[in-house]
């Protein structure tokens, strides 16, 4: 691969960002954007597959955290979930690749494990990937702010299940996505 635009900017992340990639193929292609999502997949799944998904990239967008809150795969705290999204951070810039980090999108679980009481969670996580974005070379992307509800849950007309975004939720973020993304044509963020 050469450089530039000829490179794709990777999406990493899980269902999201799989569905990401379909809902709103006609963006991915336009902007040369790659989602690299697989469903069910934990921070730390996914930070073990990071280098392999990022090889080639010209930058990475990176969004997870929902499903180690959702306990997917068993309990996991908060220290793991910021610890695994750092150290994805530090790989992306080591191997001198710009990273945009989103925000976890909103969810109170619904129907489905309301027991977890995700909004707390989220909004913490939330303030914690604001201030790493901060303190770092990583931009950030606020997701959540555009389709939370008042109460910290998805908006109904943005989702079917509560978690998932449907094609008016991904179309409710692209404005973010691309104000946010636009820098890199010129000078993506990094060191």
């Amino acid at each position: 691969m050469g450089s530039g635009q000829d490179r794709p900017l990777v999406f990493i992340g899980d269902s999201i960002t799989a569905a990401w990639g379909a809902y709103r193929a006609e963006t991915f292609a336009r902007h040369g954007f790659v989602a690299r999502g697989i469903p069910g997949q934990t921070s730390g799944q996914i930070r073990a597959r990071f280098l392999r998904d990022a090889a080639g990239a010209r930058g990475i967008h990176l969004l997870c955290g929902i499903n180690d809150i959702a306990e997917i795969d068993g309990r996991v705290s908060d220290m793991v979930i910021r610890d695994n999204i750092a150290a994805m951070a530090r790989l992306a810039f080591e191997a001198g690749l710009p990273l945009w980090i989103g925000t976890v999108m909103p969810s109170d679980f619904g129907g489905w494990r309301p027991e977890l009481r995700p909004v707390a969670r989220i909004r913490a996580l939330n303030a914690w990937i604001r201030a790493h974005c901060a303190a770092s070379a990583a931009a950030l992307i606020d997701y959540h702010a555009p389709l939370a509800t008042a109460a910290g849950a998805l908006r109904p007309d943005v989702t079917e299940d509560g978690i998932h975004l449907t094609a008016a939720g991904y179309a409710t973020i692209e404005p973010a996505l691309l104000a946010a993304l636009a820098p890199a044509d010129a000078a993506p963020p990094g060191r």
